[in-house]
């Protein structure tokens, strides 16, 4: 953090976590220290791309533009000028488009990284790899205090321990193949506890749908996540004192407002409350899955 923002000099800095803002310098300075490390002039022989750079300016631009819903102009496409057209760009986005932005780089970087193949003799670019791109962006809002943190999904959340960040995605690993149905509602919890679009009332719905969903692939025959859970109760796989915390889980999100039901009454459900859900289904399907092994 610069001096002036440590020691509160400068009078347009606010010494706070930033979430719904990007302010002009943030903008600035993930041009400068991140973009500008990836990008290249591209469709034009005059400029070639040696560093094998994977991000072309002109294609940026227009897919930037796509995104947004302008039109490019002249200066966009001319070789000279793109570059610059391109700053200007970003500077010029609201603040939640730039996320997006941020985003969609990461997105554009992951599908890079999986056209990468390896030749004996040539360079190995790690510094343009999502991996790396993922760490800067990190370190650069972390270092500034805002309030979002890139996932390897590339998708920005709402940062969480790191240990708590491992386990989640241990359990989105494991929802694989038979699991598919509940990995998308799991993406879903997360997304709706953890993304830029917060719903708690979906996440909590979300994350007991996941649990339901794996224990009802194990027994087919449950109709509902209760009836599944007093065949797992019979089975003696699972501690009966967990599966009685499950079920009160349960019971809460059913009773709760706004849940998994309407009601006449306002939802009472705040983000933590999403969060401490997303992790106790998280933990769930984790203990499920690797007990019926």
């Amino acid at each position: 953090m610069k001096f002036s923002y440590r020691h509160g000099f400068d009078p347009d800095y606010k010494n706070e976590p930033i979430r719904e803002d990007a302010p002009p310098w943030l903008k600035s300075l993930f041009f400068a220290t991140i973009l500008d490390g990836l990008i290249y002039i591209d469709g034009d022989s005059r400029f070639p791309n040696n560093e094998n750079k994977p991000l072309g300016i002109k294609a940026l631009i227009e897919r930037l533009c796509a995104e947004n819903g302008q039109e490019t102009d002249d200066e966009d496409h001319d070789s000279f000028y793109c570059y610059d057209s391109l700053k200007v760009r970003i500077q010029n986005l609201a603040w939640y488009q730039f996320y997006d932005v941020v985003e969609l780089i990461g997105y554009l970087l992951k599908e890079n990284d999986l056209k990468k193949t390896i030749s004996w003799g040539q360079k190995t670019y790690e510094e343009f790899s999502f991996s790396s791109y993922r760490q800067k962006v990190n370190d650069l809002f972390s270092t500034h205090k805002i309030e979002w943190k890139l996932s390897e999904s590339s998708s920005l959340e709402t940062p969480i321990p790191t240990d708590l960040e491992l386990k989640l995605n241990q359990a989105d690993a494991s929802l694989q193949d038979r699991f598919e149905p509940a990995r998308k509602h799991y993406a879903k919890a997360r997304y709706f506890a953890l993304g830029s679009h917060k719903d708690p009332e979906n996440s909590i719905k979300e994350s007991i749908s996941a649990v339901e969903s794996v224990c009802r692939t194990y027994y087919p025959s449950a109709s509902t996540l209760g009836d599944a859970l007093k065949q797992m109760r019979k089975e003696s796989v699972i501690s009966p004192l967990l599966i009685t915390v499950i079920e009160k889980f349960y019971a809460y999100t059913n009773a709760e407002p706004a849940v998994r039901h309407g009601s006449d009454k306002a939802s009472s459900v705040l983000e933590y409350d999403a969060e401490l859900a997303l992790h106790i289904s998280s933990a769930f399907i984790r203990t499920i899955i690797q007990r019926k092994k």
